[in-house]
């Protein structure tokens, strides 16, 4: 086989898997995660204990063409409720998302509420 065509051959064939191997680049849940509760700005956190914040995001400049915007919301709140889970927290207050083009970018204070009666 000439060297120019299989060279050109492989390129094609790059061409084709790349995009299916990004689409596959989505943030997973940690198993433990749904149990890490996703609150909005607006509600009360009385009786929780800050643990730090944390920042969720899912897309690349590369990628996001491929990725629905469902998706990526979603990858950028698993890795909140991983990052979460992470520092002992199990609640998630959110703040207002960032806008960007290529990425969905979630930024939120991480709460332990284990001793709170009632999160409103």
């Amino acid at each position: 086989m000439n060297p120019v065509n299989r060279s050109a051959r492989l390129m094609g064939l790059l061409m084709i898997l790349m995009p299916i191997g990004l689409t596959a680049c989505i943030n997973v849940p940690h198993y433990q995660s749904e149990h890490v509760q996703i609150l909005w700005q607006g509600q009360q956190l009385d009786d929780c204990q800050l643990k730090g914040p944390i920042i969720g995001s899912q897309g690349h400049w590369y990628d996001y063409l491929f990725i629905s915007n469902k998706d990526l919301t979603q990858g950028a709140i698993n890795q909140l409720r991983n990052e979460a889970l992470t520092l002992g927290a199990n609640t998630v207050y959110l703040l207002k998302p960032q806008s960007f083009t290529t990425s969905v970018t979630i930024l939120g204070n991480a709460y332990d509420c284990s001793n709170a009666v009632d999160v409103k």
